[in-house]
């Protein structure tokens, strides 16, 4: 503490300011609040919304192609009534996608994974169809052809062989195309989009 202000005056003892001029002796610890420091809650994750069922979702398509393959090869062992094995191959990619993402399917994404998984089975049994015509020669097929039709429907040798010369026409390869597509898509996308129904109740 100074004993003499600036102005010459004798200051006494922890004088705050002079006594005669006014001037501060000292400086003032202010006090400064301290302002608490707010610690914000991180921001909740975002939650990303569910994959759209097409060709780019990967878990689709590879659920797709296991329940397409095994579609097919149970609708070529059952025959006929292979057409329940389609719809059932659609009801089961559809079960394959939910145990693997734990995702509830709409009936229409449930309806386009059967269809994706329908758009395999077709393409798989275009394959087979193709390697059968390389494998088997034309004449050959013709002939087990005209024995299956004989031996199931009662046509006579005329009309076999009007089917015959239709079926090697392009205009017959595009029909058998054609009309085989849609029921080879048609019954896995009605399974999926069932299997989709019935398995968002549980």
């Amino acid at each position: 503490m100074p004993e003499y202000c600036t102005c010459g005056v004798q200051l006494p003892p922890d004088a705050r300011f002079c006594h005669k001029c006014g001037k501060p002796q000292r400086e003032e610890d202010v006090p400064v609040e301290e302002k608490p420091v707010v610690v914000l809650p991180p921001p909740p994750p975002l939650e990303q919304p569910p994959l759209a069922i097409n060709f780019h979702n990967a878990i689709a398509v590879r659920v797709a192609l296991l329940a397409g393959a095994l579609a097919f090869l149970i609708s070529a062992v059952l025959g006929p009534l292979g057409l329940v094995a389609l719809a059932a191959g659609g009801f089961f990619a559809v079960y394959l996608y939910r145990r693997r993402t734990g995702t509830r399917l709409s009936v229409a994404n449930g309806a386009r994974l059967g269809w994706i998984a329908g758009i395999f089975i077709f393409a798989i049994a275009i394959l087979v169809f193709t390697i059968q015509l390389v494998a088997v020669s034309p004449a050959e097929m013709m002939n087990q052809l005209r024995v299956q039709m004989a031996k199931n429907y009662s046509v006579t040798e005329a009309q076999v062989n009007q089917v015959i010369s239709f079926l090697q026409s392009p205009s017959g390869i595009a029909a058998i195309v054609l009309f085989s597509f849609f029921p080879i898509t048609l019954l896995p996308a009605l399974g999926g989009a069932v299997g989709a129904k019935l398995l968002n109740r549980n």
